[in-house]
Protein backbone atom coordinates (compact mmCIF):
# COMPACT_ATOMS: atom_id res chain seq x y z
CA UNK A 1 0.00 0.00 0.00
CA UNK A 2 3.07 2.44 0.55
CA UNK A 3 4.85 1.97 -2.45
CA UNK A 4 0.99 2.04 -4.09
CA UNK A 5 1.12 6.03 -2.55
CA UNK A 6 4.94 6.56 -3.32
CA UNK A 7 3.58 5.79 -7.39
CA UNK A 8 0.54 7.96 -7.58
CA UNK A 9 2.75 10.91 -5.44
CA UNK A 10 5.14 10.66 -8.04
CA UNK A 11 2.53 10.62 -10.63
CA UNK A 12 0.89 13.69 -9.47
CA UNK A 13 4.01 15.68 -9.03
CA UNK A 14 5.08 14.65 -12.29
CA UNK A 15 1.74 15.66 -13.92
CA UNK A 16 1.97 19.10 -11.96
CA UNK A 17 5.43 19.66 -13.06
CA UNK A 18 4.47 19.18 -16.34
CA UNK A 19 1.78 21.83 -16.32
CA UNK A 20 4.00 24.68 -15.01
CA UNK A 21 5.20 27.28 -18.08
CA UNK A 22 8.45 27.49 -18.42
CA UNK A 23 9.24 31.81 -19.19
CA UNK A 24 11.08 32.28 -21.97
CA UNK A 25 14.47 34.62 -21.20
CA UNK A 26 13.42 38.66 -21.86
CA UNK A 27 9.68 37.42 -23.10
CA UNK A 28 7.22 39.50 -20.93
CA UNK A 29 3.94 40.98 -20.75
CA UNK A 30 1.98 43.71 -18.68
CA UNK A 31 0.89 40.70 -16.25
CA UNK A 32 4.21 40.95 -15.01
CA UNK A 33 5.15 43.57 -12.28
CA UNK A 34 9.06 42.68 -12.42
CA UNK A 35 10.85 42.54 -15.28
CA UNK A 36 14.37 40.68 -15.11
CA UNK A 37 16.23 41.44 -18.66
CA UNK A 38 19.77 40.01 -19.72
CA UNK A 39 21.64 42.39 -21.44
CA UNK A 40 24.30 41.75 -24.21
CA UNK A 41 27.99 44.40 -24.05
CA UNK A 42 28.95 45.93 -27.13
CA UNK A 43 31.58 47.94 -28.53
CA UNK A 44 31.28 51.25 -28.75
CA UNK A 45 29.17 54.24 -27.41
CA UNK A 46 26.64 53.29 -30.12
CA UNK A 47 23.89 56.40 -30.08
CA UNK A 48 25.12 57.44 -26.49
CA UNK A 49 28.22 60.03 -26.09
CA UNK A 50 30.97 58.65 -23.19
CA UNK A 51 33.91 61.16 -22.61
CA UNK A 52 37.51 60.20 -21.64
CA UNK A 53 39.64 61.23 -18.56
CA UNK A 54 43.12 61.77 -18.31
CA UNK A 55 45.61 58.97 -17.48
CA UNK A 56 47.94 59.49 -14.51
CA UNK A 57 50.95 57.79 -15.88
CA UNK A 58 53.30 57.22 -13.07
CA UNK A 59 57.09 56.33 -13.76
CA UNK A 60 58.17 52.28 -13.04
CA UNK A 61 60.56 53.59 -10.35
CA UNK A 62 57.51 54.36 -8.61
CA UNK A 63 56.19 51.75 -6.25
CA UNK A 64 53.07 49.96 -7.72
CA UNK A 65 51.37 46.89 -5.83
CA UNK A 66 52.13 44.48 -8.13
CA UNK A 67 54.84 43.16 -10.76
CA UNK A 68 54.29 43.17 -14.23
CA UNK A 69 57.02 42.09 -17.10
CA UNK A 70 57.96 44.69 -19.43
CA UNK A 71 58.75 44.31 -23.25
CA UNK A 72 62.64 44.43 -23.25
CA UNK A 73 62.54 46.73 -26.20
CA UNK A 74 60.45 49.59 -24.67
CA UNK A 75 62.41 52.54 -23.46
CA UNK A 76 61.09 55.32 -20.52
CA UNK A 77 57.99 53.09 -19.86
CA UNK A 78 55.68 54.86 -17.56
CA UNK A 79 52.15 52.73 -16.62
CA UNK A 80 48.47 53.52 -14.83
CA UNK A 81 46.19 51.13 -13.42
CA UNK A 82 42.70 51.56 -14.30
CA UNK A 83 40.21 50.37 -11.57
CA UNK A 84 37.32 48.08 -13.32
CA UNK A 85 35.51 47.96 -10.11
CA UNK A 86 35.22 50.31 -6.90
CA UNK A 87 33.25 47.96 -4.99
CA UNK A 88 36.28 45.29 -4.93
CA UNK A 89 39.49 45.72 -4.08
CA UNK A 90 42.40 47.78 -5.97
CA UNK A 91 43.63 44.20 -7.25
CA UNK A 92 40.97 44.60 -9.76
CA UNK A 93 42.21 46.85 -12.61
CA UNK A 94 43.77 47.37 -16.37
CA UNK A 95 47.01 47.97 -16.82
CA UNK A 96 48.33 49.79 -19.22
CA UNK A 97 51.57 51.32 -20.33
CA UNK A 98 53.50 53.71 -22.42
CA UNK A 99 57.38 54.16 -23.70
CA UNK A 100 59.35 54.42 -26.71
CA UNK A 101 60.53 52.56 -29.73
CA UNK A 102 63.43 54.35 -31.73
CA UNK A 103 62.09 57.59 -29.95
CA UNK A 104 58.63 56.63 -31.45
CA UNK A 105 56.05 57.03 -28.30
CA UNK A 106 53.64 53.42 -27.93
CA UNK A 107 51.10 52.30 -25.54
CA UNK A 108 50.24 48.67 -24.63
CA UNK A 109 47.58 47.59 -22.16
CA UNK A 110 47.44 44.07 -20.46
CA UNK A 111 44.60 43.08 -23.27
CA UNK A 112 44.32 39.53 -21.44
CA UNK A 113 44.84 40.39 -17.94
CA UNK A 114 48.03 38.32 -17.12
CA UNK A 115 50.44 41.17 -15.98
CA UNK A 116 52.92 40.43 -18.95
CA UNK A 117 53.20 43.26 -21.53
CA UNK A 118 55.56 41.30 -24.24
CA UNK A 119 52.31 39.62 -25.37
CA UNK A 120 50.03 42.51 -26.32
CA UNK A 121 49.80 44.37 -28.68
CA UNK A 122 51.89 47.60 -29.51
CA UNK A 123 50.07 50.51 -30.82
CA UNK A 124 51.04 54.00 -32.19
CA UNK A 125 49.79 56.94 -30.35
CA UNK A 126 46.99 58.72 -32.39
CA UNK A 127 44.40 61.74 -31.50
CA UNK A 128 41.46 60.38 -29.94
CA UNK A 129 38.60 59.72 -32.50
CA UNK A 130 35.37 59.83 -31.78
CA UNK A 131 31.76 58.47 -32.80
CA UNK A 132 33.86 55.56 -34.29
CA UNK A 133 35.00 52.33 -33.04
CA UNK A 134 38.30 52.31 -34.93
CA UNK A 135 41.09 51.65 -32.55
CA UNK A 136 39.50 50.74 -29.46
CA UNK A 137 41.16 48.33 -27.82
CA UNK A 138 39.50 45.06 -26.22
CA UNK A 139 40.69 44.34 -23.01
CA UNK A 140 39.92 41.48 -19.76
CA UNK A 141 39.23 42.37 -16.11
CA UNK A 142 37.65 40.94 -12.83
CA UNK A 143 34.53 42.32 -11.97
CA UNK A 144 32.12 41.35 -9.29
CA UNK A 145 28.45 40.21 -11.12
CA UNK A 146 26.58 41.37 -7.73
CA UNK A 147 27.65 37.40 -6.32
CA UNK A 148 30.97 36.51 -7.22
CA UNK A 149 33.65 37.56 -9.00
CA UNK A 150 34.04 37.17 -12.70
CA UNK A 151 36.02 37.72 -15.66
CA UNK A 152 34.51 40.29 -17.84
CA UNK A 153 35.85 42.14 -21.07
CA UNK A 154 35.26 45.78 -22.43
CA UNK A 155 36.81 48.07 -24.92
CA UNK A 156 39.16 51.31 -24.50
CA UNK A 157 38.98 54.18 -26.09
CA UNK A 158 42.91 55.56 -25.73
CA UNK A 159 44.74 58.44 -27.25
CA UNK A 160 46.02 62.00 -27.35
CA UNK A 161 43.85 65.23 -26.30
CA UNK A 162 45.32 68.77 -25.37
CA UNK A 163 49.24 66.94 -26.04
CA UNK A 164 48.09 64.02 -23.09
CA UNK A 165 47.06 60.98 -22.92
CA UNK A 166 43.64 60.13 -22.23
CA UNK A 167 41.82 57.13 -22.06
CA UNK A 168 38.02 55.72 -20.56
CA UNK A 169 36.05 52.37 -21.55
CA UNK A 170 33.86 52.54 -24.72
CA UNK A 171 31.24 50.48 -24.57
CA UNK A 172 27.05 49.97 -23.86
CA UNK A 173 24.87 47.62 -22.85
CA UNK A 174 21.75 46.40 -25.27
CA UNK A 175 18.39 44.59 -24.02
CA UNK A 176 16.29 43.05 -26.69
CA UNK A 177 13.36 41.73 -25.57
CA UNK A 178 9.74 41.19 -26.14
CA UNK A 179 6.65 42.76 -24.36
CA UNK A 180 2.90 41.59 -24.83
CA UNK A 181 4.45 40.03 -27.92
CA UNK A 182 5.93 43.62 -29.89
CA UNK A 183 9.96 43.73 -29.92
CA UNK A 184 11.45 46.02 -27.52
CA UNK A 185 15.30 47.61 -27.72
CA UNK A 186 16.53 49.27 -24.71
CA UNK A 187 20.69 50.59 -24.28
CA UNK A 188 22.04 51.28 -21.11
CA UNK A 189 25.43 53.20 -20.12
CA UNK A 190 27.16 54.28 -17.60
CA UNK A 191 29.21 57.99 -18.10
CA UNK A 192 31.48 57.11 -15.45
CA UNK A 193 34.98 56.95 -16.49
CA UNK A 194 36.92 55.57 -13.46
CA UNK A 195 35.63 51.95 -13.71
CA UNK A 196 33.60 49.17 -16.07
CA UNK A 197 30.91 48.80 -13.27
CA UNK A 198 27.03 50.07 -13.46
CA UNK A 199 24.54 50.16 -10.72
CA UNK A 200 24.79 53.68 -9.25
CA UNK A 201 24.73 56.27 -11.88
CA UNK A 202 23.52 54.17 -15.45
CA UNK A 203 21.64 55.96 -18.32
CA UNK A 204 18.65 54.40 -19.45
CA UNK A 205 17.15 54.76 -23.21
CA UNK A 206 13.99 53.25 -25.29
CA UNK A 207 16.45 52.62 -28.91
CA UNK A 208 12.81 50.84 -30.85
CA UNK A 209 9.29 50.20 -30.12
CA UNK A 210 6.62 48.18 -32.26
CA UNK A 211 6.63 51.91 -34.30
CA UNK A 212 9.61 53.64 -34.19
CA UNK A 213 13.38 52.80 -34.16
CA UNK A 214 15.69 56.07 -33.22
CA UNK A 215 18.79 56.79 -35.00
CA UNK A 216 19.48 59.82 -32.53
CA UNK A 217 19.07 59.80 -28.54
CA UNK A 218 18.13 63.51 -26.79
CA UNK A 219 18.38 64.56 -23.83
CA UNK A 220 15.12 63.98 -23.42
CA UNK A 221 15.20 60.49 -24.15
CA UNK A 222 17.87 59.76 -21.66
CA UNK A 223 16.67 57.99 -18.14
CA UNK A 224 17.74 57.78 -15.05
CA UNK A 225 17.81 54.85 -12.00
CA UNK A 226 13.62 55.55 -10.87
CA UNK A 227 12.57 57.15 -13.69
CA UNK A 228 10.35 55.32 -16.12
CA UNK A 229 9.89 53.48 -19.33
CA UNK A 230 6.74 53.77 -21.92
CA UNK A 231 6.09 50.28 -22.92
CA UNK A 232 3.33 50.46 -25.15
CA UNK A 233 1.49 52.76 -22.40
CA UNK A 234 2.82 50.56 -19.39
CA UNK A 235 4.82 52.32 -17.61
CA UNK A 236 8.05 50.30 -15.57
CA UNK A 237 10.66 52.11 -13.39
CA UNK A 238 13.83 51.57 -13.99
CA UNK A 239 14.98 49.86 -10.54
CA UNK A 240 18.56 48.50 -10.73
CA UNK A 241 21.18 47.72 -13.01
CA UNK A 242 23.89 44.66 -12.20
CA UNK A 243 27.18 45.87 -11.28
CA UNK A 244 28.57 43.90 -14.55
CA UNK A 245 25.36 45.22 -16.04
CA UNK A 246 24.26 41.92 -17.07
CA UNK A 247 21.27 42.20 -15.51
CA UNK A 248 18.63 45.65 -15.90
CA UNK A 249 15.58 45.09 -13.37
CA UNK A 250 11.82 47.07 -14.49
CA UNK A 251 9.01 47.47 -11.47
CA UNK A 252 6.02 47.94 -13.10
CA UNK A 253 3.84 51.27 -12.15
CA UNK A 254 -0.03 51.83 -12.39
CA UNK A 255 -0.01 55.58 -12.24
CA UNK A 256 2.62 56.93 -13.40
CA UNK A 257 0.37 60.11 -14.20
CA UNK A 258 0.66 61.39 -10.86
CA UNK A 259 4.39 61.53 -10.35
CA UNK A 260 6.46 64.21 -9.38
CA UNK A 261 9.88 64.71 -11.54
CA UNK A 262 11.68 65.54 -14.01
CA UNK A 263 11.23 63.46 -16.54
CA UNK A 264 8.75 64.21 -19.59
CA UNK A 265 5.40 63.83 -18.96
CA UNK A 266 5.52 63.84 -14.86
CA UNK A 267 4.26 67.01 -12.68
CA UNK A 268 6.41 69.39 -12.25
CA UNK A 269 8.06 69.81 -8.57
CA UNK A 270 6.85 73.01 -7.01
CA UNK A 271 9.42 75.68 -5.65
CA UNK A 272 9.98 78.50 -4.03
CA UNK A 273 13.03 80.34 -4.27
CA UNK A 274 14.81 84.23 -4.06
CA UNK A 275 15.84 86.16 -6.95
CA UNK A 276 19.58 87.93 -7.09
CA UNK A 277 17.19 91.30 -6.79
CA UNK A 278 15.94 89.87 -3.86
CA UNK A 279 12.02 88.68 -4.76
CA UNK A 280 10.97 85.46 -3.40
CA UNK A 281 8.82 83.53 -5.94
CA UNK A 282 6.82 80.71 -6.11
CA UNK A 283 6.16 78.52 -8.96
CA UNK A 284 2.46 77.71 -7.75
CA UNK A 285 2.32 81.55 -8.54
CA UNK A 286 3.78 81.33 -12.17
CA UNK A 287 0.79 78.40 -13.64
CA UNK A 288 -0.99 81.05 -15.38
CA UNK A 289 2.29 81.07 -18.26
CA UNK A 290 4.06 78.35 -19.30
CA UNK A 291 7.68 78.37 -17.37
CA UNK A 292 10.79 78.15 -18.98
CA UNK A 293 13.94 76.63 -16.43
CA UNK A 294 17.11 77.68 -18.22
CA UNK A 295 20.35 75.90 -16.24
CA UNK A 296 23.51 77.52 -17.13
CA UNK A 297 27.35 77.17 -15.98
CA UNK A 298 30.82 79.17 -16.55
CA UNK A 299 32.40 76.01 -16.15
CA UNK A 300 35.73 75.47 -18.49
CA UNK A 301 35.05 79.59 -19.66
CA UNK A 302 31.40 78.68 -21.01
CA UNK A 303 29.56 81.51 -22.04
CA UNK A 304 26.99 80.49 -24.37
CA UNK A 305 24.99 78.85 -21.94
CA UNK A 306 24.67 82.25 -19.65
CA UNK A 307 23.98 83.92 -23.34
CA UNK A 308 21.44 81.28 -23.64
CA UNK A 309 19.53 82.50 -21.09
CA UNK A 310 19.65 86.25 -22.39
CA UNK A 311 18.57 85.47 -25.64
CA UNK A 312 15.61 83.25 -24.63
CA UNK A 313 14.70 85.59 -22.35
CA UNK A 314 14.60 88.70 -25.02
CA UNK A 315 12.26 86.02 -27.35
CA UNK A 316 9.87 84.79 -24.95
CA UNK A 317 9.62 86.80 -21.39
CA UNK A 318 6.72 88.49 -22.68
CA UNK A 319 3.94 86.00 -22.74
CA UNK A 320 6.49 83.38 -20.24
CA UNK A 321 8.29 82.79 -17.17
CA UNK A 322 12.13 82.51 -18.20
CA UNK A 323 13.79 81.34 -15.22
CA UNK A 324 17.69 81.15 -14.66
CA UNK A 325 19.68 79.00 -12.44
CA UNK A 326 23.42 79.19 -11.89
CA UNK A 327 25.69 79.80 -9.40
CA UNK A 328 27.51 83.27 -8.05
CA UNK A 329 25.04 85.52 -10.64
CA UNK A 330 25.89 89.02 -10.09
CA UNK A 331 24.05 90.50 -7.12
CA UNK A 332 21.07 92.80 -8.12
CA UNK A 333 21.28 91.26 -11.86
CA UNK A 334 17.66 91.95 -13.48
CA UNK A 335 14.54 89.81 -14.28
CA UNK A 336 14.37 85.96 -12.54
CA UNK A 337 17.76 85.07 -12.30
CA UNK A 338 18.53 82.24 -9.10
CA UNK A 339 21.89 82.36 -7.65
CA UNK A 340 22.06 77.83 -6.44
CA UNK A 341 24.62 78.81 -4.49
CA UNK A 342 22.53 80.26 -1.80
CA UNK A 343 21.19 78.37 0.70
CA UNK A 344 17.69 79.46 0.15
CA UNK A 345 17.35 78.45 -3.02
CA UNK A 346 18.69 74.89 -2.06
CA UNK A 347 15.15 73.63 -2.95
CA UNK A 348 14.90 74.82 -6.30
CA UNK A 349 18.76 73.19 -7.05
CA UNK A 350 18.15 70.13 -5.41
CA UNK A 351 14.36 69.77 -8.04
CA UNK A 352 15.78 71.27 -10.96
CA UNK A 353 19.46 71.24 -11.33
CA UNK A 354 20.94 69.07 -8.97
CA UNK A 355 24.25 69.15 -9.98
CA UNK A 356 26.89 71.55 -10.19
CA UNK A 357 27.50 72.05 -13.51
CA UNK A 358 24.22 71.78 -15.77
CA UNK A 359 22.73 72.94 -18.67
CA UNK A 360 19.64 71.51 -18.91
CA UNK A 361 16.46 73.64 -19.98
CA UNK A 362 12.86 72.35 -19.04
CA UNK A 363 9.92 73.49 -20.13
CA UNK A 364 7.02 73.25 -17.78
CA UNK A 365 2.91 73.76 -19.05
CA UNK A 366 0.64 75.74 -17.52
CA UNK A 367 -0.87 72.32 -15.75
CA UNK A 368 2.40 72.33 -14.42
CA UNK A 369 3.94 69.25 -16.69
CA UNK A 370 7.00 68.67 -17.69
CA UNK A 371 6.91 68.59 -21.60
CA UNK A 372 10.53 68.94 -22.78
CA UNK A 373 13.89 69.42 -21.54
CA UNK A 374 17.09 69.63 -23.98
CA UNK A 375 20.52 71.24 -23.78
CA UNK A 376 20.22 74.92 -23.06
CA UNK A 377 22.18 75.92 -25.80
CA UNK A 378 19.63 74.03 -28.64
CA UNK A 379 16.99 76.17 -27.53
CA UNK A 380 16.57 77.61 -30.80
CA UNK A 381 15.78 74.14 -32.38
CA UNK A 382 13.81 73.41 -29.40
CA UNK A 383 11.11 76.20 -28.41
CA UNK A 384 9.78 77.36 -31.62
CA UNK A 385 7.97 73.98 -31.80
CA UNK A 386 6.80 73.89 -28.39
CA UNK A 387 5.45 76.96 -27.53
CA UNK A 388 2.55 79.22 -29.23
CA UNK A 389 1.61 82.02 -27.57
Amino acid sequence: MKSLLIILLLIVLLNHGCGIEKKTPNQFSSSDDTLIIRTEKHKGDGLFSLGVMPLDFKDTTEEFTNRVVYPKHVSYIQRVKMSTDFRATDAYYVEIMTGRINDKEVIIVDENNNKDFTDDSIRNINPIKWRTNYGLIKCKFLISNGNEIVMDSSWLRIGKLYDELWGGRSEHLIADFTFNKENYKVGIIDARLFGFFYGIHPEVALLSNKSETKDTLFQKDILQIGEFLNLGGDYYRIDHVTNNGEFITLIKERDFGKKTGTQVGMIAPEFICKTVAGDTIKSSDLHERVIIIANSCGCGGDTMSTQAYYDIRREYSTDFHVIRLDSRIEQGSDGLQIDVSDNFNKDIYQKLRNEYCSRTCYVIDKNNRIIDKFPVNNWRSNLPRLIKP
